[in-house]
């Protein structure tokens, strides 16, 4: 019975030209870095929370100093530094 079309089963349309013939795959993590990754992400997409500093994620703080210099080359923007709140302005001669 192994590849018999049952009531539960997807047919693959011959003319699709997708690889997957419209089928779902999951894509899994494939390194610790994209394990992370895909996890802030995904916390964004479901609650659409603000992201803490990734600095304090125990899962970083396990990465090895090759890991951690390739999630910041593969996400920089986790790593924008944020405003003091003031700015120091430059000094006309007119004391402005």
């Amino acid at each position: 019975m192994m590849g018999a079309a049952t009531p539960f089963s997807k047919l693959k349309r011959p003319d699709d030209p997708r690889p997957t013939g419209g089928l779902a795959q999951y894509m899994f993590a494939k390194d610790d870095v994209d394990s992370l990754s895909r996890a802030r992400k995904g916390y964004v997409k479901n609650t659409g929370g603000k992201l803490g500093d990734v600095r304090n994620a125990g899962i970083y703080k396990n990465f090895t100093k090759a890991q951690k210099k390739e999630y910041r080359k593969r996400n920089p923007q986790d790593f924008e530094e944020e405003e003091k709140g003031y700015k120091l302005g430059k000094r006309s001669l007119l004391g402005e």
